[in-house]
């Protein structure tokens, strides 16, 4: 267990012993409810998850269905996304949160696409190396008949720029945007 940190411990730790105790006892007891929700502590920001085992995509008639597959130990907080580009550089991809699910399905029609996935604790650590599918990335087409709609352009996930130029970021690398609590 780590020691405990609280403004003023040494100081009530010498004034009041069983006052110390107790104060440590709830920052204890926090702490350990922190790590197993993947919280810290104001200002820190715990490790990004392993980099993902493997990633696969399937498609057929516009259908496009990927699998996740990660096999590190990780903890329940993890969330895992996926995103698909027109283009093999990622410069603005399109993202989707699956959540703790590492399977999904979109339907986008007959395009032809490139995928990455990565996972990330929610809410606070940095997002894991991202796995392409494919070495080097591959395009995969979705075939059928239906063209699908047209893609519109990205506005990106989480706190990252909202013009779509930060794939790769999920919930966001900085914990806030701007100042969402002024008003």
């Amino acid at each position: 267990m780590a020691t405990p940190t609280y403004r003023n411990r040494a100081e009530i730790w010498a004034r009041d012993r069983s006052v110390g105790l107790a104060l440590d006892d709830i920052w204890s007891q926090f702490d350990q409810a922190s790590q197993q929700q993947g919280l810290n502590s104001p200002g820190v920001t715990s490790s990004p998850p392993p980099q993902i085992t493997a990633f696969s995509v399937t498609a057929g008639d516009g259908g496009f269905y990927f699998t996740i597959t990660d096999n590190n130990p990780i903890t329940r907080n993890i969330e895992y996304f996926v995103e698909w580009s027109t283009t093999a550089d990622f410069k603005q991809p399109h993202v989707l949160s699956l959540g703790p699910s590492r399977n999904g399905t979109v339907w986008l029609g007959n395009k032809t696409l490139y995928f990455r996935a990565y996972s990330q604790y929610s809410p606070v650590s940095a997002p894991s190396s991202v796995v392409y599918f494919g070495t080097p990335v591959k395009a995969v087409a979705g075939g059928g008949s239906l063209a699908g709609p047209a893609l519109p352009q990205s506005t990106g996930s989480g706190t990252a720029r909202s013009d779509g130029t930060q794939g790769g970021s999920g919930a966001g690398v900085q914990p806030l945007r701007g100042n969402p609590v002024a008003g």
